[in-house]
């Protein structure tokens, strides 16, 4: 065999090859795509924002965000299709990036068996300002034959200090929040035991749908009249300014003590203050003084087995009851205007209740029970039932100690407690409800019938009375 002959043999072989791969090559088969629901899975269940460009000019079209990722697997042998879209909760705030096209919305998107692919998100806030949210929400939502699944988007919008679901850091002492920025909670936050936060006057706190303040240390809060320290929700458009349940609210863990509480605003949460067992000797675990806790979903003060001063306060519109003391516990209540008349239509309870029952078992067995006394001095407890105060004595709890009720306008059907100045039954004769003003008018029962206990000053800052102060946080004018 000549020279020439072998190299046309090799070139034949050559070309043979080319066309037996390409042969193979058409007849592959196609991916097999399944008409079954299938769950896809996600890199995260939640795409943060936590850095948002609003200083970047006017262009719309400009992301105001880092670009961030999802991977999405299909974690089956065969091929799925997906529908991809945003649900557009708030219109036209995030974008997607999905096989190198932009938008809101793919249709029939192919993810090979056991494979990904990656959407890309940025997020265009073209304008913040006083009235944009400080936490916005939305989702990716996923369609795959019939199955619907999602993945949250958060972006942080304002400039704030951010805190998201996390332990505070004590490590280097003891924390001073200042007034210069707001604060924004999204999900939680714990202050550990062994710290300190204190809250300096004019602070504001936002905290986000289902989020909770949570004290194992201790909590300071120096709120003054001109400048308080207020605790609500994050949104901030008219429609969430006086609406309950946008949170949960401020809760004190067993162990907690050393906390105060002045000049606060707590509203639009689910339970103002939880107290749960704080300790039952020595200085109180929580005093609380010149504070207004409103607009509650269920309840403004929750005590279990606390030891509690509260002084010139203010609860309101609480959808269950303004005070609860359950399992016992020390409460000293002076000067203080708990009012239920704007609660829920179907509550049937008091919305001032004490209680000593002991703590039962799934079996009815007492398992524990703590001592309950009380002294309870020119407050008035009002509201819209017959009988707004109910004082419960279990007889398998400890016998209570001390209760005192001295001075009090009390809506009650109970007349022994007609005796030590207490006034039953009489309307104090608040200024406006419906704009939140409990200050009495000048021709209120409430007037300048009280007793001497100390309390030098009202809820507005204003003196008292010296031997005959008014009952209830404001004093009548």
């Amino acid at each position: 065999m000549n020279q020439d002959t072998e190299k046309l043999n090799k070139l034949l072989s050559f070309l043979f090859s080319l066309l037996l791969l390409a042969g193979l090559q058409s007849c592959r088969k196609q991916d097999r795509f399944t008409k079954e629901a299938v769950s896809l899975s996600f890199s995260t269940d939640t795409v943060f924002f936590d850095t948002i460009f609003s200083k970047l000019g006017s262009n719309p079209n400009s992301p105001r965000s880092v670009t961030l990722q999802v991977r999405v697997t299909n974690p089956n042998k065969e091929a799925v299709k997906t529908n991809i879209s945003v649900a557009g909760n708030f219109y036209g705030i995030f974008k997607l990036n999905v096989d190198g096209r932009s938008g809101n919305a793919f249709n029939d998107i192919e993810i090979r068996g056991e494979d990904s692919i990656y959407i890309f998100v940025q997020a265009y806030i073209n304008q913040v300002g006083s009235n944009t949210p400080f936490v916005v929400t939305d989702q990716i939502l996923f369609e795959t034959n019939g199955n619907k699944q999602d993945v949250d988007l958060v972006a942080w919008t304002q400039d704030a200090n951010y805190f998201q679901n996390q332990v505070l850091d004590c490590n280097t002492g003891n924390l001073l929040w200042t007034s210069d920025k707001p604060y924004v909670i999204y999900d939680s936050i714990l202050i550990p035991r062994g710290c300190t936060l204190t809250i300096e006057a004019g602070t504001h706190i936002y905290n986000y749908n289902q989020s909770v303040i949570l004290i194992q240390g201790s909590l300071v809060v120096n709120g003054t009249v001109d400048k308080p320290v207020i605790f609500e929700g994050a949104r901030l458009d008219d429609d969430y300014k006086e609406l309950a349940g946008q949170w949960i609210g401020l809760r004190f863990l067993p162990g907690s003590s050393g906390n105060k509480i002045t000049g606060a605003i707590i509203k639009n949460g689910y339970i103002g203050i939880e107290v749960d067992s704080m300790p039952n000797t020595g200085n109180y675990g929580l005093e609380v003084k010149e504070t207004i806790v409103r607009n509650m979903s269920a309840v403004g003060m929750l005590n279990y087995t606390a030891k509690l001063k509260m002084e010139n306060c203010l609860v309101s519109n609480c959808g269950l009851f303004t005070f609860v003391g359950e399992l016992g516990g020390t409460y000293d209540l002076l000067h203080n205007t708990f009012s239920a008349q704007t609660q829920s239509a179907g509550r049937k309870d008091p919305g001032f209740y004490l209680s000593n029952a002991p703590g039962r078992d799934a079996n009815g067995q007492v398992i524990y029970k703590f001592p309950l006394s009380f002294v309870l001095q020119n407050n008035i407890i009002y509201g819209s039932l017959d009988d707004e105060l109910l004082l419960f004595e279990d007889p398998d709890g400890v016998p209570i100690q001390t209760k005192r009720i001295e001075a009090c306008l009390i809506k009650t059907k109970n007349f022994n407690l007609a005796i030590n100045g207490n006034i039953l039954n009489r309307d104090p004769k608040f200024k406006n409800i419906s704009k939140y003003d409990y200050e009495p008018e000048s021709n209120s029962p409430c007037a300048n019938t009280g007793i001497a206990v100390g309390v030098l000053f009202d809820l507005k800052g204003r003196g008292r009375n010296g031997f005959n102060p008014s009952i209830g946080a404001y004093e009548v004018q």
